[in-house]
């Protein structure tokens, strides 16, 4: 099986259409990883679109503040203001959709969670975040799996425990192609659709393949442009349009 693994979306529909287009049927099912809204102007396009094609959806954490906006006291002044914007344009269905999705996922061998599989906002991104949990991974606390698939950090990214319990970041090698040893521990970034910061404006995301147990990651292009006149016109902070320039 080949499961299309998406995240941090952030009602960035261009971005979102641009990756859709891209796996032009090459995958069995689509998993998102949390956050189809906040930032960008475009949440219920992102929603409905991921209903449309039947995606299954992890609860980040902008989703969940989107619908209960008290979850928002900890954003930063802008994440701030794009929830409480984002809140008051989202239909009564969609955030009733948000609101409903589960914090994370079983998969065979693996998990799939937002933040982590502690705290949806919980971030891995350093290496003893990074350490911590595959330990725990080790030692059985989520079951008997060897992955785990987060987001949050809008940076792809791969952490691994080798067999001597060593910890390292791997490096994407240019074909984007990692190859996974069942007897290795692994937490594997996909990056972002909607709000890149690898320092590559493009969004990323990655696909799974279960039978021969390797993670492929992708860099699609998109119309950067119509995004950011949206979010400016949208009157969301500034902000976040500049940024998508840069990927940062």
């Amino acid at each position: 099986m080949r499961i299309a693994i998406l995240s941090d979306i952030h009602a960035n529909i261009e971005a979102f259409q641009a990756v859709v287009n891209d796996l032009d049927h090459r995958t069995d099912r689509i998993l998102n990883l949390g956050d189809l809204v906040g930032y960008n102007a475009n949440p219920n396009e992102c929603v409905e679109l991921a209903r449309n094609i039947g995606m299954h959806s992890i609860q980040g954490n902008h989703d969940r503040a989107a619908c209960n906006p008290e979850f928002a006291e900890g954003f930063n002044i802008y994440a701030r203001a794009a929830i409480l914007w984002t809140k008051n344009n989202l239909t009564d269905e969609n955030i009733q959709f948000l609101n409903g999705l589960e914090e994370s996922r079983r998969l065979s061998c693996g998990l799939a969670c937002h933040g982590s599989p502690e705290n949806t906002a919980s971030y891995i991104a350093l290496p003893f975040q990074a350490r911590a949990i595959l330990k725990k991974m080790k030692k059985g606390i989520w079951g008997k799996i060897n992955f785990c698939l987060f987001g949050h950090t809008h940076k792809r990214k791969v952490w691994r425990m080798d067999v001597r319990k060593k910890v390292a970041p791997v490096e994407i090698p240019p074909d984007g192609i990692i190859r996974l040893n069942d007897e290795e521990f692994y937490l594997l970034n996909p990056g972002s659709v909607g709000q890149p910061r690898n320092g590559d404006p493009r969004s990323s995301y990655c696909i799974f393949d279960t039978e021969s147990n390797s993670v492929t990651f992708k860099l699609v292009e998109y119309d950067i442009l119509s995004t950011m006149k949206k979010i400016v016109g949208a009157d969301l902070p500034e902000f976040f349009a500049k940024r998508l320039l840069s990927g940062t």
